[in-house]
């Protein structure tokens, strides 16, 4: 009979890689990557307003992008809105402004600041063509003036009430 075996056996080489932090921070940066703040949550975080109907063709134009619209899509400053025939949008903001766009429309969200704890308000819109109506909100009752809406021909400073604009 032979003895068991007492050879010692070689070492197992391990198969590490000479930089043993790049696996922790690559798996750092997945980690970030899959459950960071998304483009969507930030938009959501400087959302100006969101869509509160839609009927027909609507758009939304962002930056070079026609973006179709839809119920619940939040708005941006910067962002025109648009409405083909037979269309419509609803649009609330968040100082409860409410803007109904008709039929071949478009306006541009030129600025909007809402902070009143800050003192800062600011709402400018532009409305390019079509027929909106206003109903405004929090802005033109605490700072009266902080409202304005510009048309081809003309601006209009809103004292806090209700008004329709056509413009062709």
């Amino acid at each position: 009979m032979y003895p068991p075996e007492t050879a010692v056996r070689p070492p197992v080489a391990r198969q590490r890689g000479k930089r043993p932090w790049a696996g922790i921070a690559a798996l750092a940066l997945l980690f970030i990557c899959a459950f960071g703040p998304s483009a969507q949550a930030m938009e959501r975080a400087q959302a100006v307003g969101t869509i509160k109907t839609v009927t027909g063709e609507a758009f939304v134009e962002r930056l070079s992008e026609r973006l179709p619209a839809s119920v619940g899509d939040y708005l941006l400053e910067g962002d025109t809105l648009v409405t083909g025939k037979n269309s419509s949008m609803g649009v609330i903001f968040r100082d409860d402004t409410l803007l109904s766009l008709g039929p071949i429309s478009r306006v541009t969200i030129d600025k909007f600041v809402f902070d009143p704890a800050q003192d800062q308000l600011d709402f400018l819109t532009r409305v390019n063509k079509g027929t909106v109506q206003f109903i405004s909100g929090q802005i033109a009752k605490l700072k009266p003036g902080g409202m304005a809406v510009e048309t081809p021909l003309s601006t209009i400073g809103i004292r806090g009430t209700r008004f329709l604009i056509k413009v062709d």
